[in-house]
Parts: structure tokens; C-alpha cells; sequence
């Protein structure tokens, strides 16, 4: 169990450093449109856009719900392992 912790917890830092790449890829389709829209770009720029929604929804929940403030509410969970990777780890 604590292994798939810690590879859960390494893909969301993975996520979260490498998010930027999505992003310029929405800015330059967005802002340069000087080639015509295929179904491959398409397709790959609605995935970007999902997975900033999705950076978006971590940072959310990061600042606003999983606060030390809310940390006695989450220690009865399942989860809370899994949330206490994530949210309250300071794991490099």
C-alpha cells in the first residue's frame, strides 16, 4: 500500500511540474491559429484543456479544502493516506 502511495504522490508531482506543457500548447493553438483545425489537433487540444481543468481542481482543493485547518475531518477516511500523500506531505 505505502508503495502505491508514493507512486501516486510521484505522479502528481510529475503532473504538477509538467503541467506548463499543456498550457502552451492552448496558448500557441489559440493565438496562432495559422494552420486549419484537424481532428488530431483537435482532439489533442480538448485533452490539454482537460488536463488543466484538472491541474486547476488540484490547486483548488489544495488551497481551499485540504488546509491544516480541515486536517481532523479527513483522518477518519479511507482515503486519508492517500489524501495525507497528496495534500499535507512535504515529500520532495
Amino acid at each position: 500500500m505505502s508503495y502505491l502511495i508514493l507512486i501516486i504522490c510521484w505522479i502528481d508531482r510529475t503532473f504538477t511540474t509538467l503541467i506548463f506543457l499543456p498550457m502552451l500548447y492552448i496558448l500557441y493553438r489559440k493565438f496562432r491559429p495559422t494552420k486549419p483545425w484537424t481532428p488530431r489537433t483537435m482532439r489533442l487540444y480538448l485533452v490539454c484543456k482537460v488536463l488543466v481543468i484538472l491541474f486547476l481542481v488540484r490547486i483548488f482543493c489544495a488551497g481551499f479544502i485540504f488546509t491544516p485547518v480541515n486536517y481532523e475531518r479527513f483522518t477518519d477516511s479511507g482515503l486519508f493516506p492517500l489524501i495525507k500523500a497528496i495534500f499535507y506531505s512535504d515529500w520532495p
